[in-house]
């Protein structure tokens, strides 16, 4: 038994695997259906909307719930993972559950975990870490009474644990090279992992994709039935510039012009948006209500703008070469001159692609260790950066509380990006939540 919010996160990560175990992993959706049936199928209670990417998808899922808010629906959001407060996974029209809502449901699930074990032919005898956190999601959408749910993929989407859902539309954000040791390599292996989650005669909405993907994704669509929307052809006239009052936004869809004033600003965020107002117009739950939701909704990491020691600190999740891209020049239109990026990569990811898209405007670079329990290497990443950019001062601060000690101590702005853990491992930002 729980009683604190924090003890919500240790129990459940608890149940993480030593080394990780690929048999988990393999059997992951009979696990989750033979899991879900011993709790009664939570998720067949209400409706779910399913959001799968390898980029943008968590944005796209709360600017997705926030329109289903807007006309009336009583809206979950399970997004991954949480920066600061594992209360940040499981959202109700944009607000926290009560304290005692979360521990009162984790205590249920934990009651029942005790009672349970998969067959042995099926991996580890108790669930993992990611596939409670996904069962509670859907516990506690069932028991607050949700009348629908916005659902994210965790990684990639065919075997993914959320993969139990029977959605009444599916969206599938932008795809690059990411998790290529799990997901395939090359963008089309990672496509058919990402459109796995595409339902017969469910709509699918996705975003401007290379050809090689929306290949694969067209093609699985065809297969189920399922009639696809993408923003290339279904959006028009669509502008967007960053400033420092948000991304000012504007697109056509059919009849309706949109013009928007986003809080999270980059133009990824504006194409994220985009793609969520094209499947509520579609699904009709487009109302003015729901879009003034939207324009105001914001996460954790999303560029977050905070101020510190009397600087602009901006926290974003760019972790691909184009979302990288996209945070750089979202942050060089608000920050002075002459600003400070510290970069922290989880193992896995593509550091040239990330280091050529970033770097250009930052006079000094920082790299650190971006998490204390996934892999990386900022030694390599380093030597890396040394290499593509000889001219920049570029530094090696593996602590991340003392990486962000040594941006403060200089007179400039701070980008902090790369992993999505980076920002929840410094202390004084973690206590400013």
């Amino acid at each position: 038994m729980i009683e604190t919010i924090e003890e919500l996160e240790t129990v459940f990560d608890s149940f993480s695997l030593e080394g990780g175990d690929k048999s988990a992993r393999s059997h992951r959706l009979e696990r989750m259906r033979s899991f879900l049936s011993f709790l009664g199928n939570p998720q067949d209670s209400f409706r779910t909307y399913h959001i799968a990417g390898s980029k943008g998808k968590g944005s796209t899922a709360a600017y997705l719930a926030a329109l289903l808010s807007g006309c009336g629906v009583k809206c979950g959001l399970y997004t991954s993972p949480h920066l600061f407060s594992v209360r940040e996974r499981f959202t109700l029209s944009g607000e926290f559950f009560s304290d005692d809502t979360y521990i009162a449901v984790c205590n249920e699930l934990l009651e029942k975990v005790e009672k349970f074990s998969f067959p042995e032919t099926l991996g580890p005898l108790k669930p993992t870490t990611f596939e409670l956190y996904t069962a509670y999601g859907y516990m506690l959408f069932q028991q607050t009474g949700c009348d629908a749910a916005v659902i994210e993929t965790g990684l990639g989407g065919r075997i993914d644990a959320t993969n139990t859902i029977t959605s009444d539309a599916v969206f599938i954000t932008e795809i690059e090279l990411e998790h290529q040791d799990v997901l395939g390599d090359t963008i089309g292996k990672i496509a058919r992992e990402k459109a796995g989650i595409i339902r017969t005669d469910a709509p699918v909405f996705i975003s401007c994709h290379s050809k090689e993907a929306e290949k694969v994704i067209r093609e699985r669509a065809s297969k189920m039935k399922a009639p696809v929307f993408s923003l290339s052809d279904s959006v028009q006239n669509f502008h967007t510039i960053t400033s420092s009052d948000g991304e000012h936004t504007s697109f056509t869809i059919g009849e309706r012009h949109f013009a928007l004033t986003l809080s999270m600003p980059t133009h990824a965020m504006a194409e994220n948006a985009a793609l969520a107002i094209l499947g509520a117009v579609h699904l009709s739950f487009i109302t003015d209500e729901g879009l003034k939701r939207l324009e105001k909704t914001t996460l954790p990491g999303r560029f977050e703008k905070r101020r510190l020691d009397g600087k602009l600190i901006v926290i974003d999740t760019a972790h691909t070469p184009s979302s990288a891209a996209a945070s750089r020049d979202a942050f060089t239109a608000i920050s002075r001159p002459s600003p400070t990026l510290v970069l922290g990569l989880v193992s896995g990811k593509d550091e040239d692609g990330i280091l050529r898209s970033l770097l250009t405007p930052f006079d000094t670079v920082i790299i650190t260790k971006p998490s204390s329990y996934r892999k990386s290497d900022p030694e390599k990443l380093k030597r890396k950066a040394e290499e593509l950019f000889p001219e920049k001062d570029i530094r090696l601060v593996p602590d991340p509380d003392k990486a962000l000690d040594s941006a403060l101590a200089l007179s400039s702005d701070i980008l902090i990006t790369g992993s999505f853990y980076l920002a929840s491992e410094m202390e004084r930002l973690r206590n400013k939540a």
